[in-house]
């Protein structure tokens, strides 16, 4: 079994993302040793988290917002939850694999129809797991850069997990704009 030794930090920030800061606590230390295959089955569960995340928040917003941003400036709604599952693919493909990014339907479709903004999320998602899922354990320990920064590979896959949580909070003020309650947060 393959184990990697890395900071109490980059284990807190691993472990409190998928699982909320209470394990944070538990895990700190002076330093964190955990399997490549325990750190997947983490980064696994916060994607899986994540679409569901994701799919709650279109199907929670009328049919009448999904293209309404509270500014010219900003991203619609449908934009915004593109940007956030869609780009989860471009992390990978950048940092990951090098290949070319999938396409996962036509940006006029999927942006302008619920159901087809939910199929292309869900489709980006399965993307992005298979390719965590069949990583070899000994690659995702090794080096890339993404964004000019050097990180071995899993930190890629946890890179877009926080991208992912930053952007989608950002949609919460859009729900409030057209008097919804968010929905829930997924990960306790």
């Amino acid at each position: 079994m393959m184990r990697i030794r890395f900071s109490a930090a980059s284990a807190g920030l691993l472990l409190a993302t998928v699982y909320g800061p209470g394990v944070v606590a538990q895990e700190a230390g002076s330093g964190v040793s955990i399997d490549v295959e325990s750190i997947r089955t983490l980064l696994l569960s916060g994607f899986e988290n994540n679409r569901l995340m994701d799919v709650d928040f279109v199907r929670a917003i009328p049919d009448s917002a999904l293209r309404w941003a509270p500014d010219e400036v900003v991203r619609d709604f449908a934009e915004q939850i593109e940007h956030t599952a869609l780009d989860n693919v471009m992390f990978v493909v950048m940092g990951v694999t090098d290949g070319e990014r999938p396409s996962f339907g036509d940006p006029d479709n999927y942006l302008n129809d619920k159901e087809a903004l939910v199929e292309a999320v869900n489709a980006a998602y399965d993307w992005v797991m298979e390719s965590l899922r069949t990583i070899p354990a000994e690659e995702l320990v090794m080096e890339t850069e993404l964004f000019g920064q050097q990180m071995v590979k899993w930190r890629v896959y946890l890179q877009a997990l926080e991208h992912a949580y930053w952007t989608r909070g950002q949609l919460v003020s859009y729900c409030r704009a057209h008097g919804i309650a968010p929905p829930r947060y997924r990960a306790f």
